[in-house]
C-alpha cells in the first residue's frame, strides 16, 4: 500500500510542499509586473472509465466485474528566462482518483499501480518530491513536483539539471529506444511524460549533429542508497545525411549495455523509419526494433494519416504461454513491465492507426494492435474534439478480441479458470487549459 508515512529522502519532501505553496503563491498574486517575466500555465483535466468483465476475471471474482473509475488532475506551470541564457522550469501536479478498481486491488492486496493506474512515487528517483497524502478505500491523491530544472543555454551547447523529460526513439505506437519513462502503446493521454531527476547536455555542432546525454542516479527502492546497477547513463549522436535521418546510442541502464540504431527517411511520398536496440549483460542479449510507415492523403475532403508498424519485443514470448510459469520463467520480461519500459508479453507485433480530420475541431484515431504470437487483438478508438479555445474533449473505447489465455482474451492468473485482464473499456476525458 502507498502510503505518505516512509519517504527515502524527507527532506526533500518538505522542500516540494515548500516549492508547491511557493508556486501557488506566485500565480495566485504575483503582480502584473511580475507576471510578464514569467509564464504561467497548466491544466485541470477530469477523465471517467467504465470496465466491463467477464464473470471469469480476476477483478470480478474479487468484487465487482463493472469498475468505474474517476482522476482528476490538476498541473500548474511555471518558466522563466533571464539574460536570454538561463531558465528555470516547475511543474506542480496534484492528483486525485475515486476507483471503484482501486478499491478491488487493495481487496485481494495488489497496489492500485496493479489496476492499471499510474500513481507516482520516488521511492527509486534521487529526490522525493512526491506526496500521497490520502490512500485509502475507493481513494488515492498525491501532490508532487513533475519538472523542477533549471538550465544553462549557449550557441553550440545546453545544461539543464533537475526533474525533467527526454524521448527519444522513431516509434508512434512502441518505442525500444526510448528507454526513459515511456508511454504504455494505448496510453490515452500522452501530454506529459512523468519526470525524472536527471543531468542533461545537447551539444549542438556546425553541421546541425547533435550529442545528448543523460545521466540519471536512482535509488535501490530496498535500501535507499543511490547505486549504479539502477542508474542511467546514457548518449545519443544524431546526424542527417540527405533526407535520412539517423540516430546512434549507447548506454548503461539499470546494469544493462545497450546499443541502439534508429532512422526515418522521406521514400516514395511517404515517411519510412525504424529503430534497433540491443541490450546484454552477464545472462544473455536481446534485440528489440521497430519499423513503420506513414503516409499522409486527402480523402472525400478529409485529410488523413495512416500507419503501419511491426514491434519485436526481444524479451517476449514466442509461444503464446502466459501462465504464471511460463512469466516465472521470464524474469528480465517481468522487471522491465514492472518497472513500465515493455507493456506487451508477446514478441511480435503489428499495428496500424489513421488520424482523420472529420473536421478542423474533431479528431477520429482508430488503432489496432494485433500479437501475432496468439492471435488476439486490442482495438482502440478515440476521438477529440476541441471543444472551445482552451477546452478539449476526448472519447472512446477500448475493445479486446482473443481467446482465453491470449494476451488480449485475459492471461491465465494463478487461480484455475480465473483470468487477468480481456475488459472492455469506455471513457472520457474533458481537459481545461489556462
Amino acid at each position: 500500500m502507498i502510503t505518505n508515512s516512509e519517504h527515502v529522502f524527507s527532506p526533500a519532501c518538505t522542500l516540494q510542499k515548500w516549492l508547491a505553496s511557493l508556486l501557488l503563491f506566485f500565480i495566485v498574486s504575483v503582480p502584473a509586473a511580475l507576471a510578464e517575466e514569467w509564464n504561467f500555465g497548466g491544466h485541470l483535466k477530469y477523465f471517467i472509465s467504465h470496465t466491463q468483465y467477464d464473470d471469469d476475471n480476476i477483478f470480478s471474482q474479487a468484487g465487482t466485474s463493472a469498475p468505474t473509475d474517476q482522476t482528476l488532475n490538476l498541473r500548474l506551470k511555471a518558466k522563466k528566462r533571464w539574460e536570454s541564457k538561463w531558465d528555470v522550469n516547475i511543474h506542480y501536479e496534484l492528483g486525485a482518483y475515486h476507483s471503484d478498481s482501486i478499491e478491488t486491488a487493495r481487496d485481494f492486496g495488489a497496489l492500485p499501480t496493479l489496476a492499471g493506474f499510474g500513481i507516482p512515487n520516488d521511492d527509486a528517483r534521487l529526490f522525493d518530491l512526491t506526496d500521497v497524502f490520502v490512500d485509502e478505500g475507493k481513494n488515492v491523491a498525491y501532490q508532487r513536483l513533475d519538472r523542477a530544472s533549471v538550465g544553462y543555454t549557449e550557441s553550440n551547447y545546453v545544461i539543464r539539471f533537475g526533474r525533467q523529460a527526454v524521448s527519444w526513439g522513431n516509434g508512434l505506437v512502441f518505442q525500444p529506444m526510448d528507454i526513459f519513462n515511456p508511454f504504455s502503446p494505448t496510453a490515452i493521454d500522452k501530454e506529459y511524460k512523468t519526470g525524472d531527476d536527471m543531468a542533461y547536455m545537447q551539444n549542438l555542432f556546425d553541421s546541425g549533429d547533435d550529442l545528448q546525454t543523460v545521466f540519471i542516479p536512482r535509488r535501490d527502492i530496498t535500501t535507499g542508497d543511490l547505486e549504479a546497477d539502477v542508474s542511467s547513463l546514457a548518449v545519443k549522436y544524431h546526424t542527417v545525411l540527405g533526407d535520412l535521418d539517423m540516430d546512434l546510442l549507447a548506454s548503461r541502464h539499470f546494469g544493462d549495455n545497450l546499443l541502439g540504431f534508429g532512422f526515418s527517411a522521406n521514400w516514395e511520398g511517404a515517411v519510412i523509419r525504424g529503430d534497433l536496440l540491443n541490450a546484454w549483460n552477464e545472462d544473455g542479449s536481446a534485440l528489440s526494433g521497430i519499423f513503420g510507415i506513414n503516409y499522409a492523403w486527402v480523402w472525400g475532403g478529409h485529410n488523413i494519416t495512416g500507419y503501419v508498424e511491426y514491434y519485436r519485443n526481444g524479451y517476449g514470448i514466442d509461444d503464446g504461454n502466459y501462465s504464471p510459469a511460463a512469466l516465472a520463467a521470464k524474469p528480465e520480461l517481468v522487471s522491465r513491465i514492472a518497472r513500465g519500459e515493455i507493456f506487451t508479453l508477446g514478441q511480435d507485433y503489428l499495428t496500424g492507426g489513421l488520424t482523420v480530420e472529420l473536421t478542423p475541431l474533431w479528431l477520429f484515431n482508430p488503432l489496432l494492435i494485433n500479437n501475432l504470437n496468439d492471435g488476439s487483438w486490442l482495438t482502440q478508438w478515440i476521438v477529440n474534439y476541441d471543444w472551445l479555445q482552451n477546452l478539449a474533449l476526448l472519447v472512446g473505447a477500448n475493445i479486446p478480441f482473443g481467446e482465453k489465455g491470449t494476451e488480449y482474451g485475459g492471461i491465465p492468473s494463478t487461480t484455475p479458470g480465473v483470468y487477468i485482464g480481456g475488459g472492455h473499456s469506455v471513457y472520457m476525458q474533458l481537459a481545461y487549459y489556462f
